[in-house]
Parts: C-alpha cells; sequence; structure tokens
C-alpha cells in the first residue's frame, strides 16, 4: 500500500516533478540563502526548530510546519484548550516548529541583503521587527497560535508609526478648548403655555361665587 503524510509535516513531496531538475534547483537555492538560513536559525534561537526552504508554498512568503513527527496545529490547540481547562501552562508541550521559506518570494531576497556581515552584530530594530512579524504570519499561514502577544503588539504599533509617519507615539497636549460666557436661556414668547388672555375673567367670577 501507499504511505500517508500529513501535508502541514515538512519534507514533503507530490513526486509529480522532474526529480534532476528539482535536485538541482534545490541545491541552488540552498547556496544562494545559506546565510540568510543560517542567520535566521540563530536569531529565532528556540521560537523555532530549524529554519529551511521550501518549494511547495506557491506565492506564501513563509509558512511554519511541524515535524515529521511533530503536533499538527489542530492537536496544538486540543492541546492549549486542555491545559488551560485544568490551569496548567501549554507552553512545555509545543513540540518544536519548522519555518519554512520561500526563495522566490522578494521578502527573502531583501532580508538576504540585510544579513551582517558581522556573525556578532545585531540587526536593527527594523530588521527584528521583520523577521519576527514574518514568522508571526508564517504561524498564522499554519494555523498556529502567535505565542509573544505583547511583541506582537508593539511591532504593530510601530509599524503603524512608520506607515503614518509620526514621529512619537507620545500623547500631544492637551486641547485648550475656549472660555465661554454664561449667557441667560432665551425665552420663546412662541412656546406653548398658558396664556391668562385665553379665559373669560367674567365666566371664571362666575364660577367662584357658584363654589
Amino acid at each position: 500500500g501507499k504511505r500517508f503524510s500529513t501535508i502541514t509535516h515538512d519534507n514533503i513531496s507530490f513526486g509529480d516533478e522532474d526529480e534532476d531538475l528539482k535536485k538541482r534547483r534545490a541545491k541552488a537555492y540552498s547556496e544562494k540563502f545559506d546565510p540568510l538560513v543560517k542567520f535566521m536559525n540563530k536569531f529565532y534561537g528556540r521560537a523555532v526548530g530549524k529554519v529551511m526552504i521550501s518549494n511547495r508554498l506557491g506565492s506564501s512568503p513563509a509558512i511554519v510546519s511541524s515535524g515529521e513527527f511533530g503536533q499538527s496545529a489542530n492537536q496544538e490547540r486540543i492541546m492549549r484548550a486542555q491545559a488551560f481547562a485544568h490551569g496548567q501552562d501549554a507552553g512545555g508541550m509545543m513540540g518544536m516548529k519548522t519555518l519554512e521559506i520561500n526563495p522566490r518570494h522578494p521578502f527573502f531576497e531583501a532580508l538576504l541583503e540585510m544579513v551582517p556581515a558581522d556573525e556578532e552584530e545585531k540587526p536593527d530594530l527594523e530588521t527584528r521587527d521583520a523577521l519576527w512579524t514574518l514568522l508571526d504570519t508564517a504561524l498564522l499561514n499554519g494555523g498556529y497560535h502567535i505565542n509573544e502577544g505583547k511583541g506582537f503588539n508593539h511591532r504593530m504599533m510601530r509599524s503603524i508609526k512608520r506607515n503614518l509617519g509620526t514621529d512619537t507615539f507620545d500623547l500631544l497636549p492637551e486641547i485648550d478648548p475656549k472660555v465661554e460666557e454664561d449667557v441667560a436661556p432665551e425665552i420663546d414668547e412662541f412656546a406653548s403655555g398658558i396664556n391668562l388672555e385665553d379665559f373669560d375673567m367674567d365666566e371664571m367670577d362666575e364660577f367662584k361665587q357658584e363654589l
């Protein structure tokens, strides 16, 4: 019989390509992006198990997948729900993940140019934001949960700041309202109410006498 594999695992092959061309192309991509893959593996540390070149992503820049014997996104969601129900921390239960990157996507051509010449050099803030945001979107593409919600929020705020061209997050001074003088309310002479001229005073006097 045929062996079935989960589509969300890494190293999935559909067997419908020219194997020789596939190997030569994979080797060329591996050699070209080797500095970036090494840099990303070091940068992410324990956040991912490994970074690898993928040929199955279509137009997507990246996706997070599980290892062959790792947990799928659905299994991980179930484990998180069970841990939450029992008041446990699910962090230690999560398996290591693979970040698959698309070598044809322009993001990685740009990131390749940003790899520091010195391995000990720390990338600038914009490069760090780009790398972490890339991982966040890859996690979502793979159906996984974003672990660092606070860090994600800070990166999004910096992205919005850059897009809007603002210089700071500092609040502006309170608005200074105009001074308004107290003015007596206007009386509407046409407003509805009791008008004594509408009453017949002679009839009122007769009514009082009858009482």
